[in-house]
C-alpha cells in the first residue's frame, strides 16, 4: 500500500506542478465564462439598427395593410415607400432591407426580403412575426371575422405535466434532462482527456524503458493501480479549482451585466418573440427574464445531490475507463498502434452518450434508463436521470441508482483486474504488433 501511496503522489505532483496544468486551470474558467458573459452581453447590446423599407405597389397601404401593424423596435426600424422600387433604386437607398408588399402575398406562406447586409435569425424572426400578425388582421377583416373571437377560438394550449404520485410540482423533465445531460458531457470529456493522460504516460515510460527500474521496486498491478489513482485525483482537482474559479468569475460577471439582466424586455427581444417568451413564462408559471428563469432553476437544484452523484460517475466511470486506456498503453510503443483497440473500448461510452441526447425527446425511454444502469454507459447516461431527480420534476429513486452504482463499482475491479493482466506482460513488450488474440493470451496468462 506504501508503494501505492508513493506512485500516486509522484503521478499527482508531477503533473499538478507542470505549466500546463497551471495554465489551462486559470485559462478554461476565463474562457468558459468569456465566451458565455460576451455572447450575453452581445445578444443584449447588439447596436446594429436595421432600416426596412415595406414597398407598396398596388396601393394597400390603408386598405389591406396598416402602417400601424409595423411598431419601430429596438433593431427594426420600418419605413413606407408608395410605389414600387427597383433594385438599384434599393442599393441607393439608405435602407438596409427591402420587401415588396402586394395583395397577393396574403394567400402565400413565403414573402421575399432583399438586403444589403444579411440579418440574423432574430431580426429576420422579429419581421416574420410582424408580417405575420399584420396579415392575419387583414385576413380576418376581408372575412368579417372578429377578431377576439378568433383569439378566443385559436388559443394554443400548453401541456403541463403532473406526476400522480407528486402532484404539487410539474414535471418539466426536459429541463432537468438538459441540466443532466450538461453534466454527462463533462464527464465524457473528462474521461478521454484523463484517460489519454494515462495512455500517454504508460506508454512513455514504456519506450524509455524507465519503466524496467520501476517494475524492479513494485508490482505492474501496483504501478498501474497507481497511475490510475494519481490521474484521477489531477483531474478531480482541476474539475473542483474550475468550479470555484467558475463561481467567482460568475459572480463577477452578474455584477458587469447587472443592468442587462435587470431590463427583462431586452433578453425577450433579443432572444425570442414576446408570444414565445410568455408561453415559456406561463409554463414555467414566473414572470420573469430569462436570467431570472435561470436563477430560479439554480435556486431549485439539490446540489448535494447533484454533485455528490457527478463525483461518483465522474470517478467511477473514469477508473473503469482509465484501467483500459492503462492496458492499451501498456499493450502498443506509439499512439499509431493504439487506434485498433481504442474504437471497441470508447463504442459503449459514445454509445451512451448518443443515447443522453435523447432524453430531450423521450426522457423516460426504456433504453435510458437500461443505459443508466449498464456500467459502460452509466457515468453518461446516469447524470440525465439525475438531473430530473435534482430539480425535483422526479422522485430520487434510490433502487436503480444503487444498482447503478454497485454495477459501476463492479466494472472498475472487472477492468482492473482484466487491465491488470494485461499490464503486466505488455509493459515488458517491446518491438512487437500485438493483436487481440495476443491480448487475450496474456489475460489467460498464470
Amino acid at each position: 500500500m506504501d508503494k501505492i501511496k508513493l506512485i500516486i503522489g509522484r503521478e499527482y505532483w508531477t503533473r499538478v506542478k507542470k505549466k500546463s496544468f497551471i495554465i489551462m486551470t486559470i485559462l478554461g474558467p476565463i474562457l468558459f465564462v468569456g465566451f458565455m458573459a460576451g455572447a450575453i452581453y452581445l445578444g443584449v447590446n447588439d447596436s446594429k439598427t436595421y432600416d426596412l423599407v415595406l414597398t407598396d405597389q398596388e396601393g394597400i397601404f390603408g386598405v389591406v395593410i396598416e402602417k400601424t401593424d409595423f411598431e419601430d423596435s429596438s433593431q427594426i426600424n420600418y419605413h413606407f415607400h408608395d410605389g414600387s422600387m427597383s433594385d438599384e433604386e434599393f442599393k441607393e437607398s439608405p435602407y438596409d432591407l427591402k420587401i415588396d408588399l402586394n395583395e397577393a402575398l396574403l394567400r402565400t406562406t413565403k414573402v421575399n426580403m432583399y438586403y444589403k447586409e444579411q440579418p440574423g435569425a432574430i431580426v429576420t424572426g422579429n419581421i416574420s412575426n410582424a408580417l405575420e400578425k399584420s396579415f392575419e388582421r387583414a385576413k380576418l377583416q376581408k372575412n368579417n371575422i372578429d377578431r377576439e373571437l378568433y383569439e378566443s377560438i385559436t388559443t394554443p394550449i400548453g401541456i403541463v405535466k403532473f406526476d400522480i404520485d407528486n402532484v404539487d410540482k410539474n414535471t418539466d423533465s426536459e429541463t432537468g434532462a438538459m441540466v443532466g445531460f450538461v453534466m454527462s458531457i463533462m464527464i465524457f470529456i473528462f474521461v478521454f482527456m484523463y484517460g489519454a493522460q494515462i495512455m500517454r504516460g504508460v506508454m512513455e515510460e514504456k519506450t524509455s524503458r524507465i519503466v524496467e527500474v520501476i517494475v524492479s521496486s513494485v508490482k505492474p498491478f501496483q504501478l498501474m493501480l497507481g497511475k490510475i489513482i494519481g490521474v484521477a485525483l489531477v483531474g478531480l482537482t482541476q474539475f473542483l479549482l474550475w468550479v470555484i474559479l467558475s463561481g467567482v468569475l460568475y459572480s463577477v460577471a452578474g455584477v458587469v451585466l447587472g443592468d442587462a439582466y435587470g431590463d427583462p424586455s431586452a433578453l425577450v427581444d433579443q432572444q425570442m418573440s414576446a408570444d414565445a417568451m410568455s408561453e415559456v413564462m406561463s409554463e414555467m408559471k414566473v414572470d420573469e427574464n430569462p436570467v431570472a428563469i435561470l436563477f430560479k432553476l439554480m435556486h431549485q437544484v439539490n446540489w448535494v445531490f447533484l454533485i455528490g452523484m457527478f463525483l461518483f460517475y465522474f470517478i467511477g466511470g473514469y477508473l473503469m475507463y482509465g484501467a483500459l486506456f492503462a492496458a492499451v498503453g501498456s499493450a502498443v510503443d506509439s499512439e499509431t498502434d493504439s487506434q485498433q483497440f481504442m474504437m471497441p473500448m470508447i463504442m459503449p461510452l459514445m454509445f451512451g452518450y448518443i443515447v443522453s441526447s435523447m432524453a430531450f425527446t423521450n426522457p423516460a425511454s426504456s433504453v435510458i434508463y437500461w443505459c443508466s444502469i449498464i456500467p459502460f454507459t452509466s457515468p453518461v447516461v446516469m447524470m440525465v436521470r439525475v438531473g430530473s431527480m435534482a430539480l425535483g420534476y422526479e422522485p430520487i429513486d434510490w433502487l436503480s441508482i444503487g444498482l447503478s452504482m454497485a454495477l459501476l463499482i463492479g466494472g472498475f475491479l472487472f477492468t482492473v483486474w482484466l487491465a491488470g493482466r494485461i499490464y503486466r506482460v505488455g509493459i515488458l513488450m517491446y518491438g512487437k504488433k500485438v493483436g487481440y488474440k495476443e491480448l487475450w493470451k496474456w489475460v489467460r496468462y498464470y
